[in-house]
């Protein structure tokens, strides 16, 4: 006889590690949304996750630059954290990337016909054979 599928919500109740893991995750939301009141606006913006271990803040930014930013106001943070987590003591930042951040790639050198035309003259105003001959090839290279 086939089992039919449980929903969502009913797992959530009948598993202790799940409803350990929504209120793991309800606690992050909430102390994220604290975290991002207590900063200035543009910075909260790129604030994108927090944790509490420890006496340690995890504090995740969304590119290098507000990473930066985060670590030079973490000094002012702890102090306005402090009265509801008295035993917090430092702050780490990290940085999460998009996806598609991670995998960015340059776009391919274009050929020119230009290019090939200045490195063939310069080819031919050098002495050395091996180089003229090297810059020969390449500027045929580029031609292709």
């Amino acid at each position: 006889m086939a089992r039919s599928p449980k929903s969502v919500r009913r797992l959530m109740k009948d598993k202790p590690t799940l409803k350990f893991l929504e209120l793991e995750i309800s606690a992050q939301k909430a102390l994220l949304e604290n975290v991002r009141r207590l900063l200035p606006g543009d910075l909260a913006d790129h604030c994108v996750a927090a944790r509490k271990r420890d006496q340690q803040l995890i504090l995740h930014a969304d590119s290098p630059v507000w990473a930066t930013r985060l670590r030079y106001n973490s000094p002012q943070l702890i102090s306005l954290l402090q009265p509801s987590h008295p035993s917090l003591r430092e702050i780490k930042i990290k940085l999460v990337l998009a996806r598609s951040d991670t995998r960015r790639r340059l776009p391919g050198a274009r050929h020119s016909d230009f290019a090939a035309a200045i490195i063939h003259d310069s080819a031919a105003d050098t002495k050395q054979p091996q180089l003229r001959e090297a810059l020969e090839r390449l500027s045929v290279a580029l031609k292709n």
